[in-house]
């Protein structure tokens, strides 16, 4: 025991073993910057709110919102064309910490502590731009009040002021203060294992298939497509509401099953619960891009570390909640069977995960391009098939049919794909996180 206690903490300390909680901090701070950069508005003009101008002022496109200041104020050429040299040095900067903090949240997972110079070149970096913007924006506001005839006073540089920086802007400072005093200590995620200690992984006899596991299976694959079923043909997918919450009720019969000799504790239901927003939240953080989503990723990864009763809990639920988002509907059912059955099938050909073995992540991901593509994908052009007919708009023969299905190929080839790179990205920083509070909380376990 001993000598295994010292291979895992030589391991931990040469090599990468994924993101702890501390580790999070900064890496969620440095995604923040990205985004600042790239997509939110680093300035406000108010008196341009009402024109085509006013939502163009992230600092990649602070050139149309300069010629809208130029226009509505009546700057010079020659002042028009130093500000916009500026903005260009600005753009050019942007773009510079882009990459560097880009390339900071790699290294974080890859080299953790050894990132740290990194990430406080990137936050310090990125406070330079801040403060740049700041100068850039008191420079503006000097010119607009020698063209008001307005005195260069204190309430004119802020309160009153016509362009203002915005608190996004504001934050990189905040960020780069805090973090680059606290970045070591954050990245030093081995500090957090010595401060946990270690939880052995004990690898134990893989039992098989439970009884419960096969009672859930039942639900699974027989009750849940029969309550669709039931919708479609006697209730024309009107009731959806009613249909998706029988569904949830079933998808939480096998989960429950788990603890049938003991009352379940609230920290084992809000394991799933947080995996089920972190499918939501990937799904809307993707909104821009179509059919690339990580939901099935994530719901894969929850059967593989809790089960698969777990797993098709997980699934279920994302897609009720993040359907709020997205917009119920007939289809709604059918994504919650489909999600959870990723989910479910994942925890019945991975368990032996649960039992001490190795995670083969490339088998994972595997699965989840293979499972995406040829069981969430078709069940889903089934479901546009079926609303299709229950709903009247037009009759369905072998050939359309056939033509929906060939149709959905590209979609679920994007999606299948999407799924590949999630589970090769995130498995394994999840899976440790999932497996260390499971054992150190004994969650999950009958």
């Amino acid at each position: 025991m001993k000598n295994t206690l010292k291979k895992l903490q030589n391991t931990d300390t040469q090599k990468a073993r994924g993101m702890d909680t501390l580790a999070l901090i900064p890496v969620f701070a440095a995604l923040y910057e990205i985004l600042t950069l790239a997509v939110l508005p680093w300035f406000s003009v108010p008196e341009l709110r009402y024109t085509g101008y006013a939502f163009r002022s992230n600092i990649l496109h602070m050139e149309d919102i300069e010629r809208g200041i130029a226009e509505y104020f009546g700057y010079p050429d020659s002042v028009l064309q130093t500000a916009l040299q500026n903005l260009n040095i600005l753009k050019i900067g942007a773009i510079i910490g882009i990459i560097i903090t880009a390339v900071f949240v790699v290294l974080c997972f890859l080299i953790k502590v050894r990132a740290a110079i990194l990430g406080r070149v990137a936050v310090l970096w990125n406070l330079l731009l801040a403060v740049y913007a700041f100068s850039f924006m008191m420079d503006t506001n000097k010119v607009l009040n020698l063209l008001a005839g307005r005195p260069n006073d204190l309430m004119s540089y802020t309160l009153d002021s016509f362009m203002q920086l915005t608190p996004y802007a504001y934050s990189l400072v905040i960020f780069g203060i805090i973090l680059v005093f606290m970045m070591e200590q954050l990245l030093d995620t081995q500090a957090e294992y010595e401060a946990e200690q270690y939880i052995l992984k004990v690898e134990t006899e893989d039992p098989g298939i439970s009884k419960r596991t096969i009672i859930g299976m039942i639900l699974v694959v027989i009750a849940i497509p029969l309550v669709i079923a039931f919708g479609v043909l006697f209730l024309q997918d009107r009731s959806i509401y009613f249909i998706s919450l029988s569904v949830m009720i079933i998808s939480m019969v096998p989960f429950f099953l788990v603890f049938e000799n003991r009352r379940p504790e609230a920290r084992e239901i809000i394991v799933i619960a947080v995996m089920a927003a972190l499918a939501t939240v990937g799904r809307a953080a993707f909104f821009m891009l179509p059919f690339f989503k990580p939901v099935a990723a994530i719901v894969i990864i929850s059967g593989v570390a809790l089960g698969p009763e777990a797993g098709f809990l997980t699934g279920a639920t994302a897609a009720l909640v993040s359907n709020f988002l997205f917009g119920q509907g007939p289809w709604t059912p059918w994504q919650m069977f489909s999600f959870g059955i990723l989910g479910f099938i994942a925890g019945l050909l991975f368990r032996a995960y649960r039992h001490g073995k190795p995670a083969n992540v490339k088998l994972m991901a595997v699965y989840g391009f293979l499972s995406t593509l040829l069981i969430y994908g078709p069940i889903m052009d089934t479901s546009t098939i079926t609303q299709s007919v229950s709903m009247g708009l037009q009759d369905i023969d072998w050939e359309a049919a056939l033509a929906i299905y060939a149709a959905g190929i590209p979609v679920n080839l994007v999606h299948a794909t999407s799924s590949l790179i999630f589970i090769l990205v995130l498995a394994r920083p999840m899976l440790k996180k999932l497996t260390r509070v499971k054992q150190k909380y004994g969650i999950l376990e009958p």
